[in-house]
C-alpha cells in the first residue's frame, strides 16, 4: 500500500493544502510548530477517523471556519488507486471511499482495505517515535514474545492484558485453599446440604405424632370458642336490657298521664298563630298614629315655604355665570403671566442691545433677514475665518522653522568655506606632503603648522566679529516677532477672543523655544579647538623631532583628508541651502495668498454686517455670535408682540364675563363690590333657592309616601282582625281567655304523645325483640347476673389461651422439622446445588481452556514467527552498528534483553549506550513491521527517532531507511537540518511557519 497524495481541506492550521506525488521515501522537514505533528495526525484521522471529544487526543479542528477533513489517494495491490475522503459529520467523521472502477463505499469498505486494522494497531506497528519499546531491556524471552505477538496481532500489549484478565477470572472462581471464590463457596454449601439430608432421616419419625397432637388441640379449641360466643351473646343481651329498663318504666308512666287528659278542639299551632297576629298588629296601630301626626305637620310646612321668582326664571343663566368663576381666575392669572412675560422679553431685548451696542426700533428688527440662507453664509464665513487663523498659525510656524533652517544652512556654508584651504595652499600642501613622504623632510611640516596657526587666528578674529553682528540682528528680529505675537494675544484677550489670544501666545512661546533650539552650531568653538590642536602639534614637533616627523606627516595627511571631506560637505550643504531657500520662497508666496483670502473674507463680512444695517469698523468680530444675538433679538420682539396681543384678548374676555355677573346680582337686589363677591352672593341665593326646591320636593314626596303607607297599614289591620276571629271560631270560643286555656290543655297532650313516641324510638334502637324483653323482665336480670357471666367468660378465655400456646408450640416444632427439610425436599435441594456447582465448574473450565490456548499460541509464535523477527532485527542491528554487534538474545532466565558483540562478549540492554539501545529498538520495530501484512503492508511513519544518534549512526540509520523504502513507503518527519544532507531535494518537503515548498513540483503551501 502506498499513499500517493495528501489533500487537506481543513485540519489544524492547514487549510486547502495539497501534497501530490508522494515519494517512496518522503522527508518532511520543518522547525517546531511548522505542522509536522498536524500532518501525521491528519493521515491517522483520514484512515481511522477523527478523535472524539471524549478521547484524550487533539482533534485539530480548523480555527478559520474551513471545511474539517481532507482526502488521501492510496495505491493497493488488490484495488489499485483508491480515494479516501473524510469530512466532519458523526463522531469519527463521514467517510467516502471511491474505487478505480467508479464504485463508492463507506466505513465497511475502508475497513476491508485496511485489513481490519484500527488506529491503535497501526500506531503500535507502523508509526513510532522515541517512546514505545524503549523498555525492551526489562523483558524476558517469554514476555518479549507475548509483547511482540500482541503488537503484531492486536496492537501494543493487549495479549498480556488478556492473559492477566483470564488468570484473574480463574482466581475469582476457584482457588485450592481459598474461601471467597465462587466454586469454593458452592462446594462448602453442597457439603452442608448433604449433612442436612442425613439428619432429616432421624426426624421423619416424630413428625407424624406431632400432626395428630395438632388435630386434637384444634378440636378442643373449637368447643371452647363456641361456649365463649354463647356467654358473650347473653352478656350483651343482659347489658342492653339493663340499659333500656328505665326507658320502659318511663313509657308506662307517660301512657298513664296521657289517658287522664280529656280531648279538646283546638287549631294546630293556634296559640302561636294568635300571638303572632297580636305581635304584628301592635306596631301597625302605633305606626298609624305616628303617620297621621306627620301628615298634619307636612301640610303646615308646605303652606309656609316661598321661592324668589327672578331666580326661578333665570336660574340656568345665573348658574352658567357662576361657573365662569374658575375661568375668570385663569383669565386673571393668564393676564398677569402675559404681562410678566412681556416685561421679561423687553429685558432680553435690552440685554441684546447692550451686547451689540446697537439700538433700533422693534419694527426694524422684525424686518431683518435671518433666513437659513444667511445663517449658512455666516457659518461659512466663520469657518473660513477659523481656517485662515489656523493657516496663519501654521504659516508662522513654517516660516520660523524654514527661516531657522535656512540661517543654519547658511552659517554652515560659511563655516565650511572658512575651513577650506585655498587652491594655492592646497597645491603647496600636497607638494610638501608628497615630497615629505619621499624624502622624510620635517621642515615643511613645521612651516605648514605655522601657516595654519596664523590662518586660524585670523579666521577666529573675523568669526568673533561676525557672530557678534549676527547675534544683535537675530535678537532684534526675534524680539520684534515675539512682541507682535504678544500684542496680538493681549488685544484678543481684551476683545473677548480668548481662543485667538491663547493661540497667539502659544505661537510666541513656541517661536522663542524654537529659536533657542535651532540656533545652529557654535562656529567659534570649532575654530578655537582647531587652533589649540595646531599649537599642541607645533609644541610636540619642537620637543621631539622623531615623533614630530611622524605626527607632521599624519597632520598633513589629515589636513588634506579633512579638506576633501569639507569639499564634500560643502556640496551637500549647498544642495540643502538651495532646497531650503526654495521652500522659504514658497512660504512667502503662501503668506501672500493668505493675505488675499483674508481681504476677501473681510469684504464678505462687511457686506453681511452692512446688510443688517449695523456699522462695521473693521475690527474682527464673531459673525456667528452676532447672528445668534440678532436671531435672539428678533425672536424676543416677536414673542413680546405676541404677549401684547394675548393680554388684550384676555382682558376683553374678562370684562365681558364680569359684566354679566354684576347684572344678575342687581336683578336679585344685591350690590357686590367685586366679581368674586357677586359670585359668592349669587351662589348663596342659588343654594337657598335650590334648598327650598329640594325641601319642597322632599315634603311633597314624603306626604305622598305617608298617605300611601297609612292606606297600606289600614288594610293590614283589617286583615289581622279577620284572622283572629277565624281562630276563635275554630277553637269554639268567643274570647281570648278561653282560647288560651284550651291552648294549654292541647299543648300538654301533644307533648306527652311526643315523649311516648321518642321513648319507643329509643327502645327500638336496642334491636331487642319484645318477646326477649318480656322474658328478661320476668327473669329479674341485674348487675350480679352480668358479673357471673363475665367471670365465666374469663375462665374460658384463659383455658383457650393455654390451648393456643400448646398448639403453637406443636406447630413450631412441625415448621422446624419442615424447615430443616423433609428428606425428599432436602434430597431434591442437594441435587439442585450439585447441578449449580457443575455449571460454575464449566465456566471455570472455559477460562482455563482459553488461557491454555493463549499460552499455546504464544509458544507457537515464539517457536515460528519470533525467530524470524529476531533474525531480521539482528541483520538491521548489525548494519546499523557496522558489524560491531551481531546477535540479539532474549534470555529465558528473566534477565531481559542481551546483545552479543562481534568479539563474542554479551551485554544487557542496560549496559549499552542510549544510542545503541535505540538502535536495538528501531531494528526490532522495522523487523516487526516487515513481518506484518507482508503481501500489502502499510507505510511507515517515523517522527524524529534518531536524535540521540551521532553523525555516523545517523548516516547508517538513513541508509537503512533507504533500503527498507525499496519494499515499503516511509514518511520521515524531522526538524534537524543535518539530516537533509543525506537526501535529494525532490525527496524533501520543507515546512515552515510562513510558507511550505515542495521543490520538485514548485507547490507553495500557505502558513501552517
Amino acid at each position: 500500500m502506498i499513499i500517493k497524495d495528501l489533500h487537506v481541506y481543513g485540519y489544524g492550521k492547514l487549510e486547502n493544502q495539497r501534497f501530490p506525488e508522494m515519494k517512496q521515501l518522503q522527508i518532511f522537514f520543518g522547525e517546531n510548530e511548522s505542522g509536522k505533528s498536524t500532518i501525521m495526525s491528519f493521515i491517522h484521522s483520514i484512515l481511522f477517523g477523527f478523535p472524539t471529544k471524549v478521547q484524550n487526543e487533539p482533534r485539530y479542528e480548523p480555527k478559520m471556519h474551513a471545511k474539517y477533513g481532507g482526502r488521501l489517494t492510496l495505491i493497493t495491490k488488490k484495488d489499485g488507486e483508491i480515494f479516501i475522503e473524510r469530512v466532519k459529520g458523526k463522531a469519527n467523521g463521514d467517510v467516502k471511499v471511491t474505487f478505480e472502477n467508479g464504485s463508492v463505499g463507506g466505513e465497511q469498505e475502508l475497513n476491508d482495505i485496511l485489513h481490519g486494522v484500527d488506529k491503535n494497531y497501526y500506531q503500535a506497528i507502523f508509526s513510532f517515535d522515541l517512546q514505545g519499546l524503549q523498555g525492551l531491556h526489562t523483558l524476558s524471552e517469554g514476555t518479549m514474545s507475548k509483547y511482540l505477538l500482541s503488537a503484531g496481532l492486536i496492537g501494543n500489549d493487549k495479549l498480556l492484558e488478556a492473559e492477566t484478565k483470564l488468570q484473574k477470572e480463574l482466581d475469582l472462581r476457584f482457588k485450592p485453599s481459598g474461601h471467597k471464590p465462587l466454586l469454593n463457596v458452592r462446594l462448602k454449601e453442597l457439603r452442608e446440604v448433604q449433612k442436612k439430608v442425613k439428619a432429616a432421616e432421624d426426624e421423619q419419625k416424630s413428625y407424624t405424632a406431632l400432626l395428630l397432637e395438632e388435630t386434637k388441640l384444634t378440636g378442643k379449641l373449637s368447643e371452647i370458642t363456641d361456649q365463649i360466643q354463647e356467654i358473650e351473646v347473653s352478656h350483651v343481651n343482659s347489658s342492653t336490657f339493663l340499659r333500656i329498663k328505665p326507658l320502659l318504666e318511663e313509657r308506662e308512666e307517660i301512657e298513664s298521664r296521657h289517658s287522664k287528659i280529656k280531648d279538646v278542639s283546638f287549631p294546630v299551632d293556634g296559640l302561636k298563630r294568635f300571638e303572632q297576629l297580636q305581635a304584628v298588629g301592635m306596631p301597625i296601630n302605633a305606626q298609624l298614629a305616628a303617620l297621621t301626626e306627620k301628615v298634619e305637620q307636612l301640610e303646615q310646612n308646605l303652606v309656609q315655604i316661598e321661592i324668589n321668582p327672578f331666580i326661578k326664571d333665570h336660574k340656568e343663566r345665573i348658574e352658567h355665570a357662576i361657573d365662569q368663576g374658575s375661568l375668570l381666575d385663569k383669565l386673571e392669572l393668564d393676564m398677569r403671566k402675559a404681562e410678566h412675560e412681556r416685561l421679561m422679553e423687553e429685558k432680553n431685548i435690552e440685554k441684546v442691545k447692550q451686547e451689540l451696542f446697537w439700538d433700533v426700533s422693534d419694527e426694524e428688527i422684525r424686518k431683518l433677514d435671518i433666513s437659513t440662507f444667511n445663517k449658512e453664509k455666516v457659518k461659512k464665513a466663520e469657518r473660513e475665518k477659523h481656517r485662515l487663523q489656523n493657516d496663519k498659525r501654521q504659516l508662522d510656524e513654517k516660516y520660523g522653522l524654514q527661516k531657522g533652517n535656512l540661517e543654519t544652512t547658511e552659517a554652515r556654508l560659511k563655516e565650511i568655506k572658512q575651513q577650506l584651504l585655498t587652491e594655492e595652499k592646497r597645491n603647496k600642501l600636497e607638494s610638501i606632503y608628497n615630497k615629505q613622504n619621499s624624502t622624510g623632510s620635517e621642515e615643511a611640516k613645521i612651516l605648514l603648522l605655522d601657516e595654519q596657526i596664523v590662518d586660524l587666528e585670523k579666521q577666529l578674529k573675523l568669526q568673533k566679529k561676525k557672530e557678534e553682528n549676527n547675534r544683535k540682528r537675530s535678537l532684534l528680529i526675534n524680539g520684534s516677532l515675539i512682541g507682535l505675537f504678544c500684542l496680538g494675544a493681549i488685544g484678543s484677550f481684551f476683545s473677548d477672543q480668548i481662543l485667538v489670544g491663547s493661540i497667539l501666545l502659544t505661537a510666541a512661546v513656541l517661536f522663542a523655544v524654537s529659536r533657542s533650539l535651532f540656533k545652529g552650531d557654535d562656529i567659534l568653538s570649532g575654530f578655537t579647538r582647531q587652533l589649540d590642536e595646531a599649537k599642541r602639534k607645533r609644541a610636540v614637533f619642537e620637543s621631539e623631532e622623531k615623533t614630530n616627523r611622524e605626527i607632521e606627516g599624519e597632520s598633513m595627511g589629515q589636513l588634506l583628508e579633512q579638506d576633501y571631506r569639507l569639499q564634500r560637505q560643502l556640496e551637500n550643504e549647498q544642495f540643502k541651502y538651495e532646497e531650503r531657500e526654495e521652500a522659504f520662497e514658497t512660504t512667502i508666496q503662501e503668506y501672500a495668498a493668505w493675505e488675499a483670502s483674508r481681504d476677501r473674507l473681510n469684504k464678505e463680512v462687511s457686506t453681511i454686517i452692512n446688510g443688517w444695517g449695523m456699522p462695521y469698523s473693521g475690527v474682527e468680530i464673531n459673525l456667528e455670535s452676532v447672528f445668534e444675538l440678532l436671531e435672539k433679538w428678533k425672536e424676543a420682539v416677536e414673542r413680546k408682540h405676541e404677549k401684547i396681543r394675548q393680554y388684550q384678548f384676555l382682558h376683553s374676555e374678562f370684562e365681558g364675563k364680569t359684566e354679566a355677573l354684576f347684572q344678575f346680582a342687581l336683578g336679585i337686589g344685591l350690590e357686590p363690590s367685586t366679581w368674586r363677591d357677586a359670585i359668592s352672593l349669587l351662589k348663596r341665593e342659588i343654594n337657598n333657592t335650590m334648598e327650598k326646591n329640594v325641601q319642597l320636593t322632599q315634603w311633597m314626596q314624603e306626604l305622598s309616601r305617608l298617605t300611601n303607607e297609612i292606606e297600606r297599614l289600614s288594610i293590614e289591620k283589617d286583615y289581622l282582625d279577620v284572622e283572629k276571629e277565624q281562630l276563635f271560631a275554630k277553637a269554639h270560643v268567643k274570647g281570648e281567655e278561653k282560647f288560651r286555656q284550651n291552648a294549654v290543655l292541647s299543648e300538654e297532650k301533644v307533648m306527652l304523645q311526643k315523649q311516648y313516641d321518642l321513648l319507643n324510638i329509643q327502645i327500638g334502637q336496642s334491636r331487642m325483640q319484645s318477646e326477649l324483653i318480656q322474658t328478661l323482665y320476668k327473669q329479674g336480670i341485674s348487675t350480679y347476673t352480668l358479673e357471673k357471666l363475665e367471670q365465666k367468660r374469663k375462665d374460658l378465655v384463659k383455658e383457650k389461651s393455654l390451648l393456643l400456646e400448646k398448639r403453637s408450640d406443636t406447630k413450631q416444632r412441625i415448621k422446624q422439622l419442615e424447615a430443616s427439610g423433609i428428606y425428599d425436599d432436602l434430597l431434591h435441594h442437594f441435587y439442585e446445588e450439585k447441578a449449580a456447582f457443575n455449571e460454575e465448574a464449566k465456566e471455570w473450565a472455559k477460562f482455563a481452556i482459553a488461557k491454555s490456548l493463549l499460552n499455546k499460541t504464544l509458544d507457537r509464535y515464539k517457536r515460528e514467527r519470533l525467530p524470524k523477527v529476531i533474525a531480521e532485527a539482528e541483520q538491521h542491528f548489525a548494519f546499523l552498528t557496522n558489524g560491531r554487534y551481531r546477535k540479539i538474545n532474549l534470555d529465558q532466565s528473566g534477565d531481559g534483553l542481551w546483545v552479543e558483540r562481534s568479539d563474542g562478549l554479551s551485554f544487557s540492554a542496560e549496559e549499552v549506550s542510549r544510542g545503541t539501545a535505540e538502535q536495538i529498538y528501531v531494528s526490532l520495530r522495522l523487523a516487526l513491521a516487515d513481518h506484518t501484512f507482508e503481501d500489502d503492508s502499510f507505510p511507515l511513519i517515523i517522527d524524529d527517532s534518531f536524535v540521540n544518534f551521532d553523525g555516523v549512526r545517523t548516516k547508517r540509520m538513513l541508509e537503512l531507511l533507504k533500503k527498507v523504502s525499496e519494499k515499503r513507503q516511509i514518511f520521515f518527519f524531522t526538524c534537524h537540518q543535518h539530516v537533509l544532507e543525506h537526501f535529494t531535494e525532490n525527496q524533501v518537503i520543507r515546512l515552515s511557519k510562513q510558507v511550505l515548498h515542495q521543490n520538485e513540483n514548485d507547490i507553495i503551501i500557505s502558513e501552517i
